[in-house]
């Protein structure tokens, strides 16, 4: 299966052997062991951002675009992020109000909850949600703002228990919830709803939510930072977290690998540039760099923006989601092709495995019940011809792959 970034009408195609003549001797090979698997993959994702939400409700083909898990032309998301406050993709800022059984959600948090429950998870009944704040109510901040600020150290324990009841409502309502991060980019204040976190207060926290989190059967991701911040996830307790979640604007994958401790990437976003440079960042760095340091899932920001969207307040006004909504067209970005592509080389569960070739073939690779499934870009402006093999097993048929295409091998192990 293929995609193009310069011919439209190869968006998800399936391909055939190359039988003509002479394929097979200019064939280049990547090579997979499968007699060593890795780190489990959890999937795919995005987030329900408000602004996401105001494109895909009463939209049922876009929702089915994203997330039925048999769509032909589908990214196939097993993942879904889900914010508790506003955030710089909102046109109001907004959180939950009330305290134990009377805690809910205000405003737009309402109708995203709505949207998910009665037309997304509908469609994606497996559907995996983690839920993240952008900021705890301005009252318990110094200064007193939705904007930026600090979480104050007296207020971290009433902090904690909105989070657990907001985990409870959220179980109680027949939200899927799997995961929950305490906090979104706890190291930057920006002119949106956002906060800072201090590694202390980060640390009390985490010990007030985890048991809480997990007598609900929810796991705790930690950080919900860029890279370059791997080195507070000890500060933190991060042997105490069942997962870190890491952005991508800053630092690169190596940074989290060693850690010990499951991880993925939460957050990347794509901004103006072209096809080419996306699906060349986004195999590179994401895809073959990230996997091989250890990640074990891939979510990018919004779901679905129009063109130029941007909140009430700073943040990102760049960002375009994996899809792009304009005169009724609901257009798939790179980004949304990536995951596509990741979703039909591993579902979730299956495991990574060492895969080696051509150095501008970046790849990755997973074994799943017998089967193998092989994510590639041909990152030159050559075609070239791709033979797949198994360290010991079998060996495919030879695949031509176009200029910067981005392809997806499967097929049984032996």
């Amino acid at each position: 299966m293929a995609s193009s970034p310069y011919d439209g009408s190869i968006r998800l195609s399936t391909r055939a052997p190359d039988e003509g003549l002479g394929a097979a001797t200019v064939a280049e090979t990547l090579t997979v062991d499968a007699g060593t698997p890795r780190q489990p993959w959890w999937g795919t994702g995005a987030a329900l951002t408000d602004a996401s939400v105001a494109e895909l409700d009463g939209h049922p083909d876009r929702i089915a675009r994203l997330f039925a898990p048999h769509a032909a032309d589908g990214a196939r998301l097993s993942w879904l992020r889900l914010p508790l406050t506003a955030t710089d993709l909102s046109s109001s800022w907004w959180g939950w109000r009330g305290r134990g059984d009377a805690v809910h959600p205000t405003g737009p948090g309402r109708r995203a909850l709505a949207v998910l429950r009665t037309q997304i998870l509908p469609v994606a009944p497996h559907l995996r949600i983690v839920a993240t704040p952008w900021t705890a109510p301005p009252a318990w901040k110094s200064p007193a703002t939705w904007e930026g600020g600090r979480l104050r150290d007296d207020a971290v324990p009433r902090y904690a228990r909105l989070l657990l009841d907001q985990a409870r409502w959220l179980r109680r309502h027949g939200v899927p919830l799997r995961a929950m991060t305490l906090a979104n980019e706890p190291g930057f204040a920006g002119d949106y709803p956002s906060m800072v976190v201090g590694d202390a207060a980060m640390a009390r926290l985490r010990a007030l939510v985890e048991p809480g989190l997990h007598r609900l059967g929810v796991r705790l991701w930690g950080l919900d930072h860029n890279w370059s911040d791997a080195d507070r996830v000890a500060a933190i307790g991060g042997e105490r977290l069942d997962a870190v979640a890491f952005h991508c604007y800053e630092g690169e994958p190596a940074d989290a690998a060693g850690m010990g401790i499951p991880w993925l990437v939460s957050e990347c976003t794509g901004t103006t540039d072209a096809a080419v440079p996306t699906l060349d960042f986004d195999a590179r760095v994401l895809v073959r760099d990230a996997i091989a340091a250890g990640s074990r899932g891939l979510f990018f920001w919004n779901l679905a923006l129009p063109p130029g969207a941007r909140g009430a307040g700073g943040g990102c006004t760049t960002c375009r989601g994996l899809l792009t909504v304009s005169g009724g067209d609901a257009l798939p970005e790179p980004e949304f092709y990536v995951l596509a592509h990741l979703a039909r080389a591993a579902p979730p569960g299956a495991r990574v495995v060492a895969v080696s070739g051509p150095g501008d073939v970046p790849a990755a690779a997973f074994v799943d019940d017998g089967r193998l499934g092989v994510i590639a870009l041909n990152d030159t402006d050559r075609t070239r011809w791709l033979r797949f093999t198994v360290t010991g097993g079998a060996t495919s048929a030879v695949y031509r792959i176009g200029p910067r295409e981005l392809l997806t091998f499967s097929g049984p192990l032996r």
